[in-house]
């Protein structure tokens, strides 16, 4: 009896922290951001070590594992220049690409001095076929001496490879005019 009072209680407490671990912290001061026509709720966010604050939106349909769309905010730390930041990203994705994770990316000539753009489709691939495909864009913009990333993904699941490559080529250029035309709110 002893033990199942104490069993009781070890997954009580538990089941408690795990939902506290969900909770989430509005760091930047609004809960929701509207792409595309659609509304993205905050669903993620954490403080990082290095000074970073990073939270993740998803349409009220998705969920964060297996989610169509995503919008990434995130605010660099103290000293580092939107340059650095874009040059830090084209490193990893070099090194995906060579893992075959990153099939392509690019640094786009930005419409907007204060930004740079980067864009690139990732995907995972299990059995020998791509599972999960992803096109990327991403604007980095500096606000006073830190920097803005937006990021926003588009994921296929089950897709074949050309499928997915026709409709980013077709898609591309109105997604990023839409994209770059996003107001990004101020974050401090």
């Amino acid at each position: 009896m002893v033990n199942m009072k104490r069993f009781i209680i070890c997954w009580f407490c538990l089941v408690v922290m795990s939902l506290q671990s969900f909770a989430q912290k509005d760091f930047f001061g609004f809960q929701t951001v509207s792409v595309f026509g659609d509304t993205y709720q905050l669903r993620w966010s954490a403080k990082m070590r290095n000074g970073r604050v990073m939270e993740e939106f998803i349409r009220p349909k998705d969920n964060m594992s297996n989610f169509e769309k995503k919008v990434v905010l995130e605010l660099s730390n103290v000293g580092k220049t939107k340059e650095d930041e874009v040059e830090n990203q084209m490193a990893e994705l070099a090194v995906m690409k060579e893992q075959s994770i990153v099939f392509n990316y690019n640094q786009l000539e930005s419409e907007n001095s204060d930004e740079l753009w980067v864009e690139y489709t990732q995907g995972n691939v299990q059995g020998g076929k791509p599972f999960v495909l992803e096109w990327n864009f991403c604007r980095y913009k500096t606000v006073g001496n830190r920097v803005v990333l937006f990021r926003f993904r588009q994921r296929y699941y089950d897709t074949k490879e050309q499928t997915f490559t026709k409709t980013v080529d077709k898609h591309r250029e109105k997604w990023i005019k839409e994209l770059v035309s996003f107001q990004i709110p101020d974050m401090k």
